[in-house]
């Protein structure tokens, strides 16, 4: 395991999961919306237009679902790919996010993803300290 933030596509039998980490949670969720990106083939070169999300949620792991449905959402209503996402705050129960969004040319060059799904979701301390996310997306 490699130091720093990250993440990785896990194959799963019906669905796709994906595993990011960084040194702190926001990080970390950070590299899950990037990894969600990469995996529907959405991520486009900016500049773009910057929206704010906010989410609430029960625990950290409501958060992630939450947050990775918001962009579903985001990227099906307006057309758009993801130029970057950067989370500004996250505690417990909320996180606030800045979304950069572009116009998408066409449909994405990857999966079709229909939302995140708290099968198998988890948030956890490493013991090197850094923090790994675990979500599965239903496609």
């Amino acid at each position: 395991m490699t130091a720093g933030a990250g993440f990785e596509l896990l194959d799963h039998t019906a669905d796709v999961g994906i595993r990011a980490w960084g040194r702190e949670p926001a990080e970390a969720f950070a590299q899950a919306a990037a990894g969600l990106a990469e995996l529907m083939g959405v991520r486009v070169p900016g500049p773009g237009e910057v929206r704010r999300v906010r989410i609430e949620g029960e625990d950290p792991a409501d958060l992630l679902v939450g947050f990775l449905n918001e962009l579903l959402y985001l990227h099906e209503t307006e057309l758009a790919g993801f130029v970057r996402v950067d989370v500004r705050e996250l505690s417990d129960r909320a996180l606030e996010a800045e979304v950069e969004l572009a116009p998408l040319g066409g449909p994405g060059a990857g999966v079709a993803v229909k939302a995140a799904t708290y099968h198998q979701v988890a948030v956890e301390r490493r013991p090197d300290g850094a923090v790994e996310v675990r979500v599965y997306v239903d496609v």
